[in-house]
């Protein structure tokens, strides 16, 4: 064979591809994810399909959002993760503290799929997050210990319930938002936080939970019969044959949801480029939401018969349905909302 000739066989081996992305420069990057079934459900849906398709490892750095927020401001200049899913709320923190790099279409072409409502910007119109899915919290509880479904979230206060209540704390995505629902059911303003907190100190609570692991595991192990939980996790526990229902409350379900960011500075920003444009590709949120019964972000999904009666905003709704928190506001007063909350109820 001719030198040239070598040269032109070695260059197309080189460039061989795999699902349209090239192997020749094959990385490994650390993406910050979740626990539990979510963990389970990206890591099935979206990581190891990723790998599969371009030759691409994913080292999975599981965390609450919290957590990998704190992680990237130790590591900013230098970081170690290179994508990371964080919950919104806490995703408007990251933005802020300058550890993001923006969501370029060019670059991820997949974001012209995804409804308005998934998309985060900042002033300057830069995508700073791309949502994957949104969820809703409501109400939770055992079927064959609660007799009367639940229709408020003031039913959490009935004695009969007593010590075996778990609500989310502060730690997680939906604690503010659960303390801003019952402030205004007591009749506070976001400028009045006393209200919600003087009602919630009238809870006998078995739990304050930081994730939804620790909100399922003391389902299953019966240690709480009812609590503020998330639709996606009941579903999983009924789907496993336990005694679980979830109801919209009548006052509104809390909607949220997980997002993708781009790790500022990280060293594969092709590798980490690409994984975000699949994971919000159609089939991949399809993956997600009929496993998790999120409601999917991505246009063009196509549900099962059973997700659909499951979306977060219920079978004929959609996000308009939910009761979105304005992070902003929450964000302005978090850290004195936290303070107030280890002061009146920290256990």
């Amino acid at each position: 064979m001719k030198i040239k000739q070598r040269i032109a066989f070695s260059a197309s081996i080189v460039a061989l591809t795999v699902g349209g992305t090239t192997l020749s420069h094959a990385a490994t990057i650390t993406v910050a994810t979740y626990g539990g079934e979510w963990g389970d459900a990206i890591r099935d849906c979206i990581t190891q399909p990723y790998t599969k398709a371009t030759g691409n490892g994913v080292v999975p750095d599981p965390g609450v959002a919290g957590v990998t927020l704190a992680k990237l401001k130790q590591q900013a200049g230098s970081p170690s993760i290179d994508v990371a899913w964080i919950d919104g709320g806490v995703s408007e923190l990251a933005a802020a503290a300058g550890v993001l790099d923006s969501l370029e279409p060019a670059q991820i072409p997949n974001l012209s799929k995804v409804i308005p409502e998934g998309l985060y910007k900042l002033p300057n119109g830069s995508i700073y997050a791309v949502s994957t899915g949104f969820y809703a919290l409501g109400l939770v509880y055992n079927t064959k210990t609660v007799q009367v479904a639940p229709t408020s979230w003031e039913d959490l206060w009935n004695p009969k319930y007593a010590g075996l209540v778990t609500i989310p704390s502060p730690d997680n995505s939906m604690g503010i938002p659960l303390l801003y629902a019952v402030n205004k059911m007591q009749g506070g303003t976001s400028a009045d936080f006393k209200p919600g907190f003087d009602k919630l100190k009238k809870l006998n609570v078995f739990s304050y939970f930081p994730s939804a692991g620790n909100a399922t595991n003391s389902f299953q192990a019966s240690e709480v019969i009812i609590g503020a939980h998330y639709a996606s996790s009941a579903w999983a526990m009924t789907d496993k044959g336990l005694p679980i229902a979830y109801v919209v409350p009548k006052e509104g379900a809390l909607g949220g949801d997980i997002r993708l960011h781009l790790v500022k500075g990280t060293k594969h920003l092709k590798a980490a480029q690409d994984f975000i444009n699949f994971a919000i590709a159609p089939k991949q949120a399809a993956c997600m939401s009929n496993r998790l019964y999120i409601g999917p972000a991505t246009s063009g999904v196509s549900l099962s018969v059973e997700a659909q009666k499951r979306m977060p905003w219920g079978a004929s709704g959609s996000i308009k349905n939910l009761v979105i928190t304005d992070w902003q506001n929450v964000n302005a007063k978090r850290s004195a909302i936290n303070d107030q909350w280890n002061k009146t109820l920290a256990r």
